[in-house]
C-alpha cells in the first residue's frame, strides 16, 4: 500500500513539473520579441555606434567591424552582450547602455540582420588555387573585423599578418574547426566551417610570412 501511495505521489509530482515546464516554455515562445530594423538603424545613429565601430565601410576602428557580425554571432549571444558586455569580458571598453526596454536591443539586432552579406562558400571554393580560395573566404567571413592582416583590418585580436611563421597548419585546422574545444572562454566564434573551407583558409594563412 505504501509503495502504491509513493508511486501516485511521484506521478502527481511529475505531472506538476511537466505542466510548470511546459507553461514556462510556451510563455517564453509567446514573449519572443520581434525587432524593427528601421528603429534599430535609428538607435545606432542616436547612440553614435560608428564612433567606435565600422559599419558598411564607415566608422571607427576601436571595436570590431559590425557589418558581418550576424555571421559571427547568434541573436542570443548579441542579446546577452548588449545587455551587459562586462559579463563576457570584464575588461571590455564597450559601455553598458541604459536601454529603455529589451525591444531596443532586438531592434538593433534586426538592423544588423539586414546588412550582413551571405557567404557563397561553394562559389569561392571553385577557385582552383587553394590560397586564393582561402583569401576569398577570409574576406567573405570578414576576419579583418577583429584581426589585422597586412595593411587592412583591426588590431584587436592577434595580428595574422605573419601567422604562417608562427603556427603549424595542424593547430590552425583544429582551432578553426571549433575554437571552444581549445579554450571555452575564447572570444573567437565558431563559424561552423566545412573541412574544405578550413583547408583553404589554412593554406592562405600559411602563405602569410
Amino acid at each position: 500500500m505504501r509503495l502504491g501511495i509513493k508511486r501516485i505521489f511521484f506521478f502527481i509530482l511529475m505531472l506538476f513539473v511537466w505542466a510548470w515546464t511546459a507553461e514556462f516554455v510556451f510563455a517564453e515562445a509567446e514573449e519572443e520579441i520581434i525587432g524593427d530594423p528601421k528603429a534599430g538603424d535609428k538607435l545606432m545613429v542616436e547612440m553614435d555606434c560608428r564612433q567606435c565601430h565600422t559599419i558598411q565601410g564607415s566608422g571607427g576602428k576601436v571595436g570590431p567591424d559590425l557589418t558581418q557580425v550576424r555571421l559571427r554571432r547568434s541573436k542570443e549571444h548579441l542579446v546577452r552582450w548588449l545587455e551587459d558586455p562586462t559579463l563576457f569580458r570584464p575588461s571590455s571598453g564597450m559601455p553598458g547602455f541604459p536601454w529603455k526596454s529589451e525591444q531596443e536591443i532586438y531592434d538593433i539586432i534586426a538592423y544588423l540582420d539586414t546588412i550582413k552579406r551571405p557567404v557563397n562558400r561553394e562559389e569561392i571554393l571553385k577557385e582552383k588555387d587553394l590560397i586564393k580560395a582561402g583569401e576569398g573566404l577570409v574576406k567573405a567571413y570578414d576576419c579583418r573585423a577583429c584581426h589585422k592582416i597586412g595593411k587592412g583590418g583591426i588590431n584587436i585580436y592577434p595580428d595574422l599578418t605573419r601567422i604562417g611563421q608562427k603556427l603549424r597548419p595542424e593547430w590552425d585546422k583544429k582551432f578553426l574547426k571549433n575554437p571552444q574545444d581549445w579554450n571555452r572562454f575564447t572570444f573567437m566564434p565558431n563559424f561552423n566551417l566545412s573541412d574544405e573551407e578550413i583547408e583553404a583558409i589554412v593554406a592562405y594563412f600559411m602563405s602569410l610570412k
